[in-house]
């Protein structure tokens, strides 16, 4: 009887050691992005095909240098990369142009696209631990355009930026420079109307494990400077790779102290201020 308690005992001590152990190392980090690319057929493209589109026959080198390097290639054996063909008969929603968020707006090729698309290539990373580098945001706009070349594919959604793209658009962003893990073609400002005026919200910030950001309510005429002032904002923090107290912006001849707190939705909330001249 006796020997029995010990054992229940040190159970319960294991279980309680796991649980605390588990806890202190749950990170508060998480990173994701997801591009979603809608195809004509029913049929996912080839791992080894997809692999040698985006390495040895990449059409985007430039004098010899490759946008996907031994560093990127790795994400090809990286756990935390999931592709995933999504039917369109078992998830129709999906392919529905009139569920997007209204700042979406497709255009007439985009929307003839994703009503003919028989199915989706789901690409996405995820992370809960702090990533060093944007190395996968590289891999997986090359991984999107090569499924959209194999497959035939027109239409490319980037789930977390909430942009819709045409695969033309997408190439030309892919032939302008090697590098595209800047925050221009990973992040989005969107202007959203409210009942009383309009805020500012930004969109993408978690491919980097951060919080996006939301302003205050403001005025409709204030819509120039304030996406202004945040788009800026949010390239300072992308190449910084966190998002700090507060930051200064120069624009219109201005200069505004942009300010940052963290809130428990999910969003930082941000307050744009003038600063005075003295």
């Amino acid at each position: 009887m006796i020997a029995g308690y010990v054992l229940l005992g040190l159970i319960a001590a294991i279980v309680v050691t796991y649980l605390v152990l588990s806890r202190s190392h749950r990170s508060k980090y998480f990173a994701i992005a997801e591009y979603w690319v809608y195809l004509p057929g029913v049929k996912l493209p080839e791992e080894k095909d997809l692999m040698d589109r985006m390495i040895r026959g990449n059409p985007y080198s430039k004098r010899g240098i490759s946008p996907i390097g031994p560093k990127e290639g790795l994400v090809f054996s990286d756990v935390r990369l999931h592709l995933a063909l999504v039917l369109r008969s078992k998830n129709p929603h999906i392919f529905r142009p009139d569920l997007f968020e209204e700042h979406i707006e497709p255009t007439p090729a985009l929307i003839d696209a994703l009503k003919s698309a028989k199915s989706m290539v789901k690409i996405r990373y995820a992370s809960d631990i702090p990533l060093p580098e944007k190395t996968h945001l590289q891999f997986l706009i090359h991984a999107a355009d090569a499924v959209a070349e194999l497959a035939e594919g027109e239409a490319i959604f980037d789930v977390k930026a909430e942009r819709l793209l045409d695969r033309k658009d997408l190439q030309s962003e892919l032939r302008a420079s090697v590098d595209v893990t800047g925050s221009t073609i990973h992040t989005q400002v969107v202007w959203k109307q409210t009942a009383h005026g309009a805020i500012v919200e930004s969109r993408g910030l978690e491919k980097i494990g951060l919080e996006n950001l939301k302003t205050a309510e403001m005025e409709p005429d204030q819509r120039v400077i304030a996406t202004t002032v945040m788009t800026e904002a949010i390239r300072l923090i992308w190449e910084s790779g966190s998002v700090p107290e507060s930051l200064e912006v120069t624009t219109f001849d201005d200069t505004f102290k942009v300010q940052f707190e963290k809130v428990k939705n999910a969003l930082t909330k941000v307050r744009i201020l003038r600063v005075q001249a003295i």
